[in-house]
């Protein structure tokens, strides 16, 4: 039987194509995220993966011939899975300036769903959840049915015939397992599949590293003396906080942010200056890029930096105190808006403010601005009228922002008279909100379209800051929370924010400029800069009159 194979190739060349195509659509499929990774050149090299799975199949084949109805459709799935994991491996860096994690990503899909659905065209939304599921069978389908015949071929082949295809997948295994780091054979993704998995069975660990270093925050040490009046020298002055959706460091060092961006960051800075305002400005380095807003903000509340979902969860679930926590002990009303949550969030009972403003807390009822349910003038408006105004004691505010965020296409208009805002019916009128042109081919509108979105931020915050603050004694932080996704700053950039500080007390800003920040609203900081978490602790320290031990 085994000499009649070579005879049956040369008369049937349908069998020898479907041989062939057995071996090279497996090698070609996992080559092509290859080429995102390593570039074109890994794309020359063979697949690692491909070798592998035909030596398995090689030897299945010869144990167990009768397995050609499980077997291929077995291996079609682990190549499908396979491509899977390196396609997303590979994609992410170009977006989100990381790698995949296995263990906390899996829970973004929601959230990754979600973004879609208010950001992508409906047609094309729509599209891709119908083609996705087919082209993956489709995908599952067509390998298997190129493994059958090759299963089929290798079970005739005599025993020496399947030792080429064993040799090949054994030293594929062994370039995969045994040679370190990722240089020599970058095109394969088996040490990433592999540190990934180590990775989920390293999990529970990580997570008791967590809790240990939570619960010493959250526990001070026996001989540590807190401050007995925290924040005590703000003297009862206002805070407000504006946490600006994707401000990144960007705007700053890239040359076509920067001249977009400068003309209105000079206006600003003149407005504010002419209301009697004093800036301070800096760098801090996020945890988060392109997306995760939620890590910089947990970062920025606990003093601690928060780089994945894992720390967050953990964060959520333990004592630390978050800053407004600290704010209600120094007799403060703390608020926190939070237009963009739109659904149930008990998990935001850690951060422990007495008012929150989530989606449903106020009463809009203009048109949603793709993935911004409002605007950020809106929300601003209504926390003030229903928080901030009638408070008889100092206030906390922190104020989300989120119509900066992705694709940066929707540019809400700044009204000037903000009794004009109303339900927010007044932006489905014509001309009250921008549309910024998306390229073609493009899914966002580009460096001229995210710097819209960023001087919409900072204006909305400075007109607030002019127009309703002026005229109290308040202390102003703007930050950014994270860079936009790569295809705005371009790829392996530093994840540095802006941070301002604005107050029409110079001795307010004392601490910051002692602590490197530079008069004005243009940072000229270098990285590294010092990480988000520092922030807090920072901020404690030199507005209670001693150290205060734990956060």
């Amino acid at each position: 039987m085994a000499g009649r194979l070579p005879q049956r190739l040369w008369h049937q060349p349908h069998l020898a194509a479907a041989l062939l195509l057995g071996l090279l659509l497996p090698d070609l499929l996992l080559r092509l995220p290859a080429a995102l990774r390593g570039g074109w050149p890994a794309f020359l090299l063979p697949s690692l993966e491909a070798l592998l799975l035909a030596a398995i199949l090689a030897v299945a084949a010869r144990l167990w011939p009768a397995g050609r109805r499980i077997v291929p459709p077995l291996l079609a799935a682990a190549a499908g899975l396979l491509f899977l994991f390196s396609l997303v491996d590979a994609l992410l860096p170009l977006y989100f300036n990381r790698r995949l994690a296995l263990a906390t990503d899996l829970v973004y899909l929601p959230d990754l769903y979600r973004l879609l659905r208010d950001t992508v065209p409906r047609w094309q939304f729509v599209g891709g959840l119908v083609l996705l599921p087919l082209g993956l069978a489709g995908l599952g389908y067509g390998l298997a049915r190129a493994f059958a015949p090759l299963y089929m071929a290798i079970g005739e082949l005599p025993r020496r015939g399947v030792v080429p295809f064993v040799l090949l997948g054994t030293c594929a295994a062994a370039v995969a397992v045994l040679v370190p780091g990722e240089q020599v054979y970058q095109g394969s993704s088996l040490p990433r599949l592999g540190a990934e998995l180590a990775s989920l069975r390293s999990s529970r660990s990580y997570r008791q590293e967590l809790r240990q270093e939570f619960n010493g925050i959250a526990s001070p040490p026996p001989l540590a003396a807190p401050s007995a009046a925290p924040l005590s020298l703000l003297q009862g002055r206002d805070v407000f906080l504006f946490i600006v959706e994707s401000y990144g460091y960007t705007l700053y060092s890239e040359p076509v942010h920067f001249a977009l961006a400068e003309p209105f960051l000079r206006r600003i800075e003149s407005r504010l200056a002419a209301a009697g305002f004093r800036i301070a400005s800096n760098f801090l380095d996020s945890p988060a890029f392109g997306g995760n807003s939620w890590l910089a903000d947990s970062t920025l509340a606990a003093g601690v930096r928060i780089p994945d979902q894992t720390a967050y969860e953990e964060l959520l679930a333990s004592q630390v105190k978050p800053m407004a926590a600290w704010f209600n002990e120094a007799g403060y009303l703390t608020v926190n808006s939070m237009p963009a949550t739109t659904m149930s969030w008990p998990e935001g009972d850690f951060y422990r403010f007495q008012r929150k403003f989530y989606f449903r807390d106020f009463g809009y009822r203009g048109p949603s601005l793709k993935w911004a349910p409002m605007t950020d003038q809106f929300a601003v408006a209504v926390v003030h009228r229903q928080a901030v105004a009638p408070a008889r004691q100092p206030v906390f505010v922190q104020y989300v922002m989120i119509s900066g965020h992705y694709p940066f296409s929707l540019i809400p208009r700044l009204f000037e008279d903000w009794s004009e805002l109303g339900d927010g019916s007044v932006y489905a009128r014509e001309g009250a909100v921008r549309r910024m042109p998306v390229p073609p081919g493009a899914t966002t509108a580009g460096p001229a379209g995210y710097a819209a979105a960023m001087e919409y931020q900072l204006e909305v915050a400075a007109d607030y800051a002019v127009r309703f603050l002026a005229g109290r004694q308040a202390l102003i932080v703007v930050v950014g929370d994270h860079q936009p996704y790569s295809g705005i700053t371009g790829q392996g950039k530093t994840r540095s924010v802006p941070i301002h500080i604005w107050s029409r007390e110079p001795e307010l800003l004392g601490p910051f400029l002692r602590r490197g920040y530079t008069p004005g609203l243009v940072p000229r900081h270098s990285p590294p800069h010092a990480g988000l978490e520092s922030f807090w602790p920072a901020f404690l320290e030199d507005f209670s009159p001693t150290a205060t031990a734990g956060r």
